[in-house]
């Protein structure tokens, strides 16, 4: 939700101390993830008297999909704000989604294959970015949506040549699929990431707080480094021609005031 003056004037202590009460009034519905080097039995009785002992009304309560998405069809929209030599593109592709643990490994090895080529192709051979980017989120709940967002700063001249670019380059993994060598890069990386996170509690914690909100598997992450595996040429150009579809496609652009 978009933060605007006239919403940050109707909020109130007396709301948001009613609200906290009203949400904390019954733990009926809460989920506790507990992680760390501890003894299950011995901490049993520790949870058994502080946290049994929270209220609880049992209301049957579930969420609301309040359909906030981006908007379907093909939009571009130019903003003149500022007055530095400055602009900024963002390009978003949206659309439905199915989760699974499949869907999200493509989509994941696309969003970094495609930072890699536009790193490689605006950043170092047109010399013409600065701190380009891909970012590719998913969701579940309340409905099954994805985006992708592509993102660089660059001098206003080079808006147009730089957008064109950058098709292109999503248009060659679409018609001929990534490079070999940037999955296994992105193989790699992702290896030895995880073989880190699942050392980290603070890794943990995430991954079964958003296995109990989606109702997920919580053992899939230990699979996850076998399941990198599934990644091929095809599949990623599959992905590709899927979710980087011109059907939903937002093209902002930020420009500096006319003078």
């Amino acid at each position: 939700m978009t933060v605007t003056t006239d919403r940050l004037n109707s909020a109130t202590l007396d709301k948001a101390y009613s609200f906290y009460k009203d949400r904390f009034a019954d733990a009926s519905g809460f989920t506790f993830v507990l992680v760390g080097n501890f003894d299950a039995d011995k901490i049993k009785p520790l949870l058994e008297k502080y946290l049994g002992g929270l209220p609880s009304t049992n209301r049957n309560e579930t969420y609301k999909n309040l359909g906030i998405t981006p908007p379907a069809g093909q939009i571009t929209k130019t903003v003149y704000k500022g007055i530095g030599d400055k602009s900024s593109v963002q390009l978003v592709f949206s659309g439905n989604y199915d989760y699974n643990e499949d869907n999200n490994l493509q989509v994941d090895a696309l969003n970094e294959i495609l930072n890699i080529k536009l790193i490689e192709r605006l950043r170092e051979k047109e010399s013409g970015v600065y701190a380009p980017g891909v970012r590719a989120n998913y969701t579940k709940l309340p409905s099954g949506r994805y985006s992708i967002n592509v993102y660089f700063g660059c001098a206003p001249v080079n808006v147009d040549k730089l957008i064109a670019a950058t098709i292109e380059e999503i248009n060659k993994i679409k018609q001929n699929g990534p490079e070999a060598v940037d999955i296994q890069k992105f193989i790699a990386e992702e290896t030895r990431a995880t073989e880190v996170q699942l050392k980290e509690n603070s890794f943990w914690e995430g991954n079964l707080t958003a296995s109990s909100q989606n109702q997920g598997d919580p053992d899939a992450i230990l699979h996850h480094i076998h399941d990198l595996n599934k990644l091929s040429v095809q599949s990623i150009k599959d992905a590709a021609n899927k979710y980087l579809n011109e059907a939903n496609y937002i093209k902002l652009i930020l420009l500096p005031e006319k003078k």
